[in-house]
């Protein structure tokens, strides 16, 4: 049976879940099939475009419930088309899209549709924390970030947060994953030096760097809410026992762990 805007939903929550199920798995499939990257949120965004917001509720949900990597892939991928340049929802959608998932007390999904302000509020310090490299030009910094080996020159330049200097950085092909893990978890940071990180494709698929990414309270919800479902189960219990971070982002790690949890 349906509705005028979709689907209406019949059969107990046993039933209901297996169509959520069902519908994910299928969409998870065909994302698996697209590269990584802008490929594969463009597929996301051009699936949720076509679906009415009943049946995105309904998909959205199922994938709360997907614990394996090619479930977490597809979700995270979901997440950056909300937002990113290949957004496909006009707001009338998403709208509805959240009304219908706060009806059913749905955090996980209505989780993807809000943007609460940062737990720690960044305040640039008065005075320049590193003095040789406050002499030095913007030009200049960007070559070294993009091009230097010294690991005591990059974390500096790091430290800085500037974040066109650290857009190079993170480009840098010498950069370890340790150390980006360090720049994720810096404190005071950014919040959009940050965000970068979690837009970087090299980066945003690395455990250990969104684990420290999502920890770091000075990082904006509106986008570590949607790293969350890239994060293996044991992360998403951590983060939700984590008081420092914001109590929406805790309880939607929490319901997240709690529905791959389910028969």
């Amino acid at each position: 049976m349906s509705g005028r805007d979709g689907p209406v939903e019949q059969g107990g929550p046993g039933e209901r879940a297996g169509r959520r199920g069902g519908a994910a798995r299928a969409l998870a499939r065909k994302l698996a099939a697209l590269e990584e990257g802008p490929l594969r949120a463009g597929g996301a965004a051009r699936a949720l475009a076509a679906m009415a917001p009943a049946e995105v509720v309904e998909v959205l949900a199922g994938l709360a419930r997907l614990a394996d990597l090619e479930g977490r892939a597809a979700h995270a991928a979901i997440g950056q088309a909300m937002v990113g340049p290949d957004a496909a929802l006009l707001y009338d959608q998403l709208a509805e899209v959240y009304a219908r998932a706060a009806c059913e007390e749905l955090v996980e999904v209505t989780a993807l549709l809000v943007a609460p302000p940062a737990v720690r509020e960044y305040v640039a310090p008065r005075d320049k924390a590193d003095a040789r490299l406050s002499r030095l030009t913007l030009g200049h910094k960007k070559t070294m970030a993009r091009t230097h080996r010294d690991p005591d020159l990059l974390a500096r330049l790091a430290a800085e947060g500037e974040t066109t200097v650290v857009r190079e950085l993170l480009r840098n092909p010498l950069l370890t994953e340790p150390f980006a893990v360090r720049i994720a978890a810096r404190r005071p940071m950014k919040p959009e030096t940050l965000r970068l990180l979690a837009e970087s494709r090299r980066w945003r698929t690395r455990t250990p760097v969104m684990v420290a990414l999502v920890h770091n309270p000075f990082a904006e919800p509106a986008v570590t809410l949607k790293l969350l479902p890239a994060l293996p189960t044991p992360e998403l219990s951590e983060v939700a026992g984590d008081g420092a971070l914001h109590p929406l982002l805790r309880a939607t790690a929490a319901r997240l762990a709690a529905r791959r949890r389910e028969p």
